[in-house]
């Protein structure tokens, strides 16, 4: 393998692992909401700003790993940036993802009590 193609190995392989959580995001966006946990989205008071607020998380996670993508490519050789990279990341996308835990759990416990619906003998 020549140095140009090693040198984009890992960031390549950085960007296609990002790839899904940009597309969930976008599914979030769209109103899937039963995608995150089964969150059920006729039970939050504001369905459509809980989704943004949700997708805007995610999206945010996957920025963060195309930038980290850029960042190997830029210290590919060197240990030292390598390190700075992986710790910047590992930083970034978990501080997001406490941060989605967080507001999916506070979506959770603002739940609206169920509607009266004959089909399953609620009231």
């Amino acid at each position: 393998m020549d140095q140009s193609t090693q040198a984009l190995l890992l960031p390549a392989i950085i960007v296609i692992s990002g790839l899904p959580i940009l597309i969930a995001a976008v599914l979030v966006a769209r109103g899937n909401l039963h995608l995150l946990n089964g969150l059920d989205a006729s039970r939050l008071r504001d369905p459509a700003a809980a989704a943004a607020r949700f997708a805007r998380l995610l999206a945010l996670m996957a920025i963060a790993i195309f930038v980290s993508a850029l960042g190997y490519y830029w210290a590919h050789g060197n240990d030292g940036r390598m390190l700075w990279v992986t710790v910047a990341l590992l930083v970034a996308v978990n501080g997001l993802a406490v941060a989605l835990m967080l507001a999916l759990a506070r979506a959770k416990r603002d739940y609206r009590q169920p509607r009266d619906d004959e089909r399953t003998g609620r009231r």
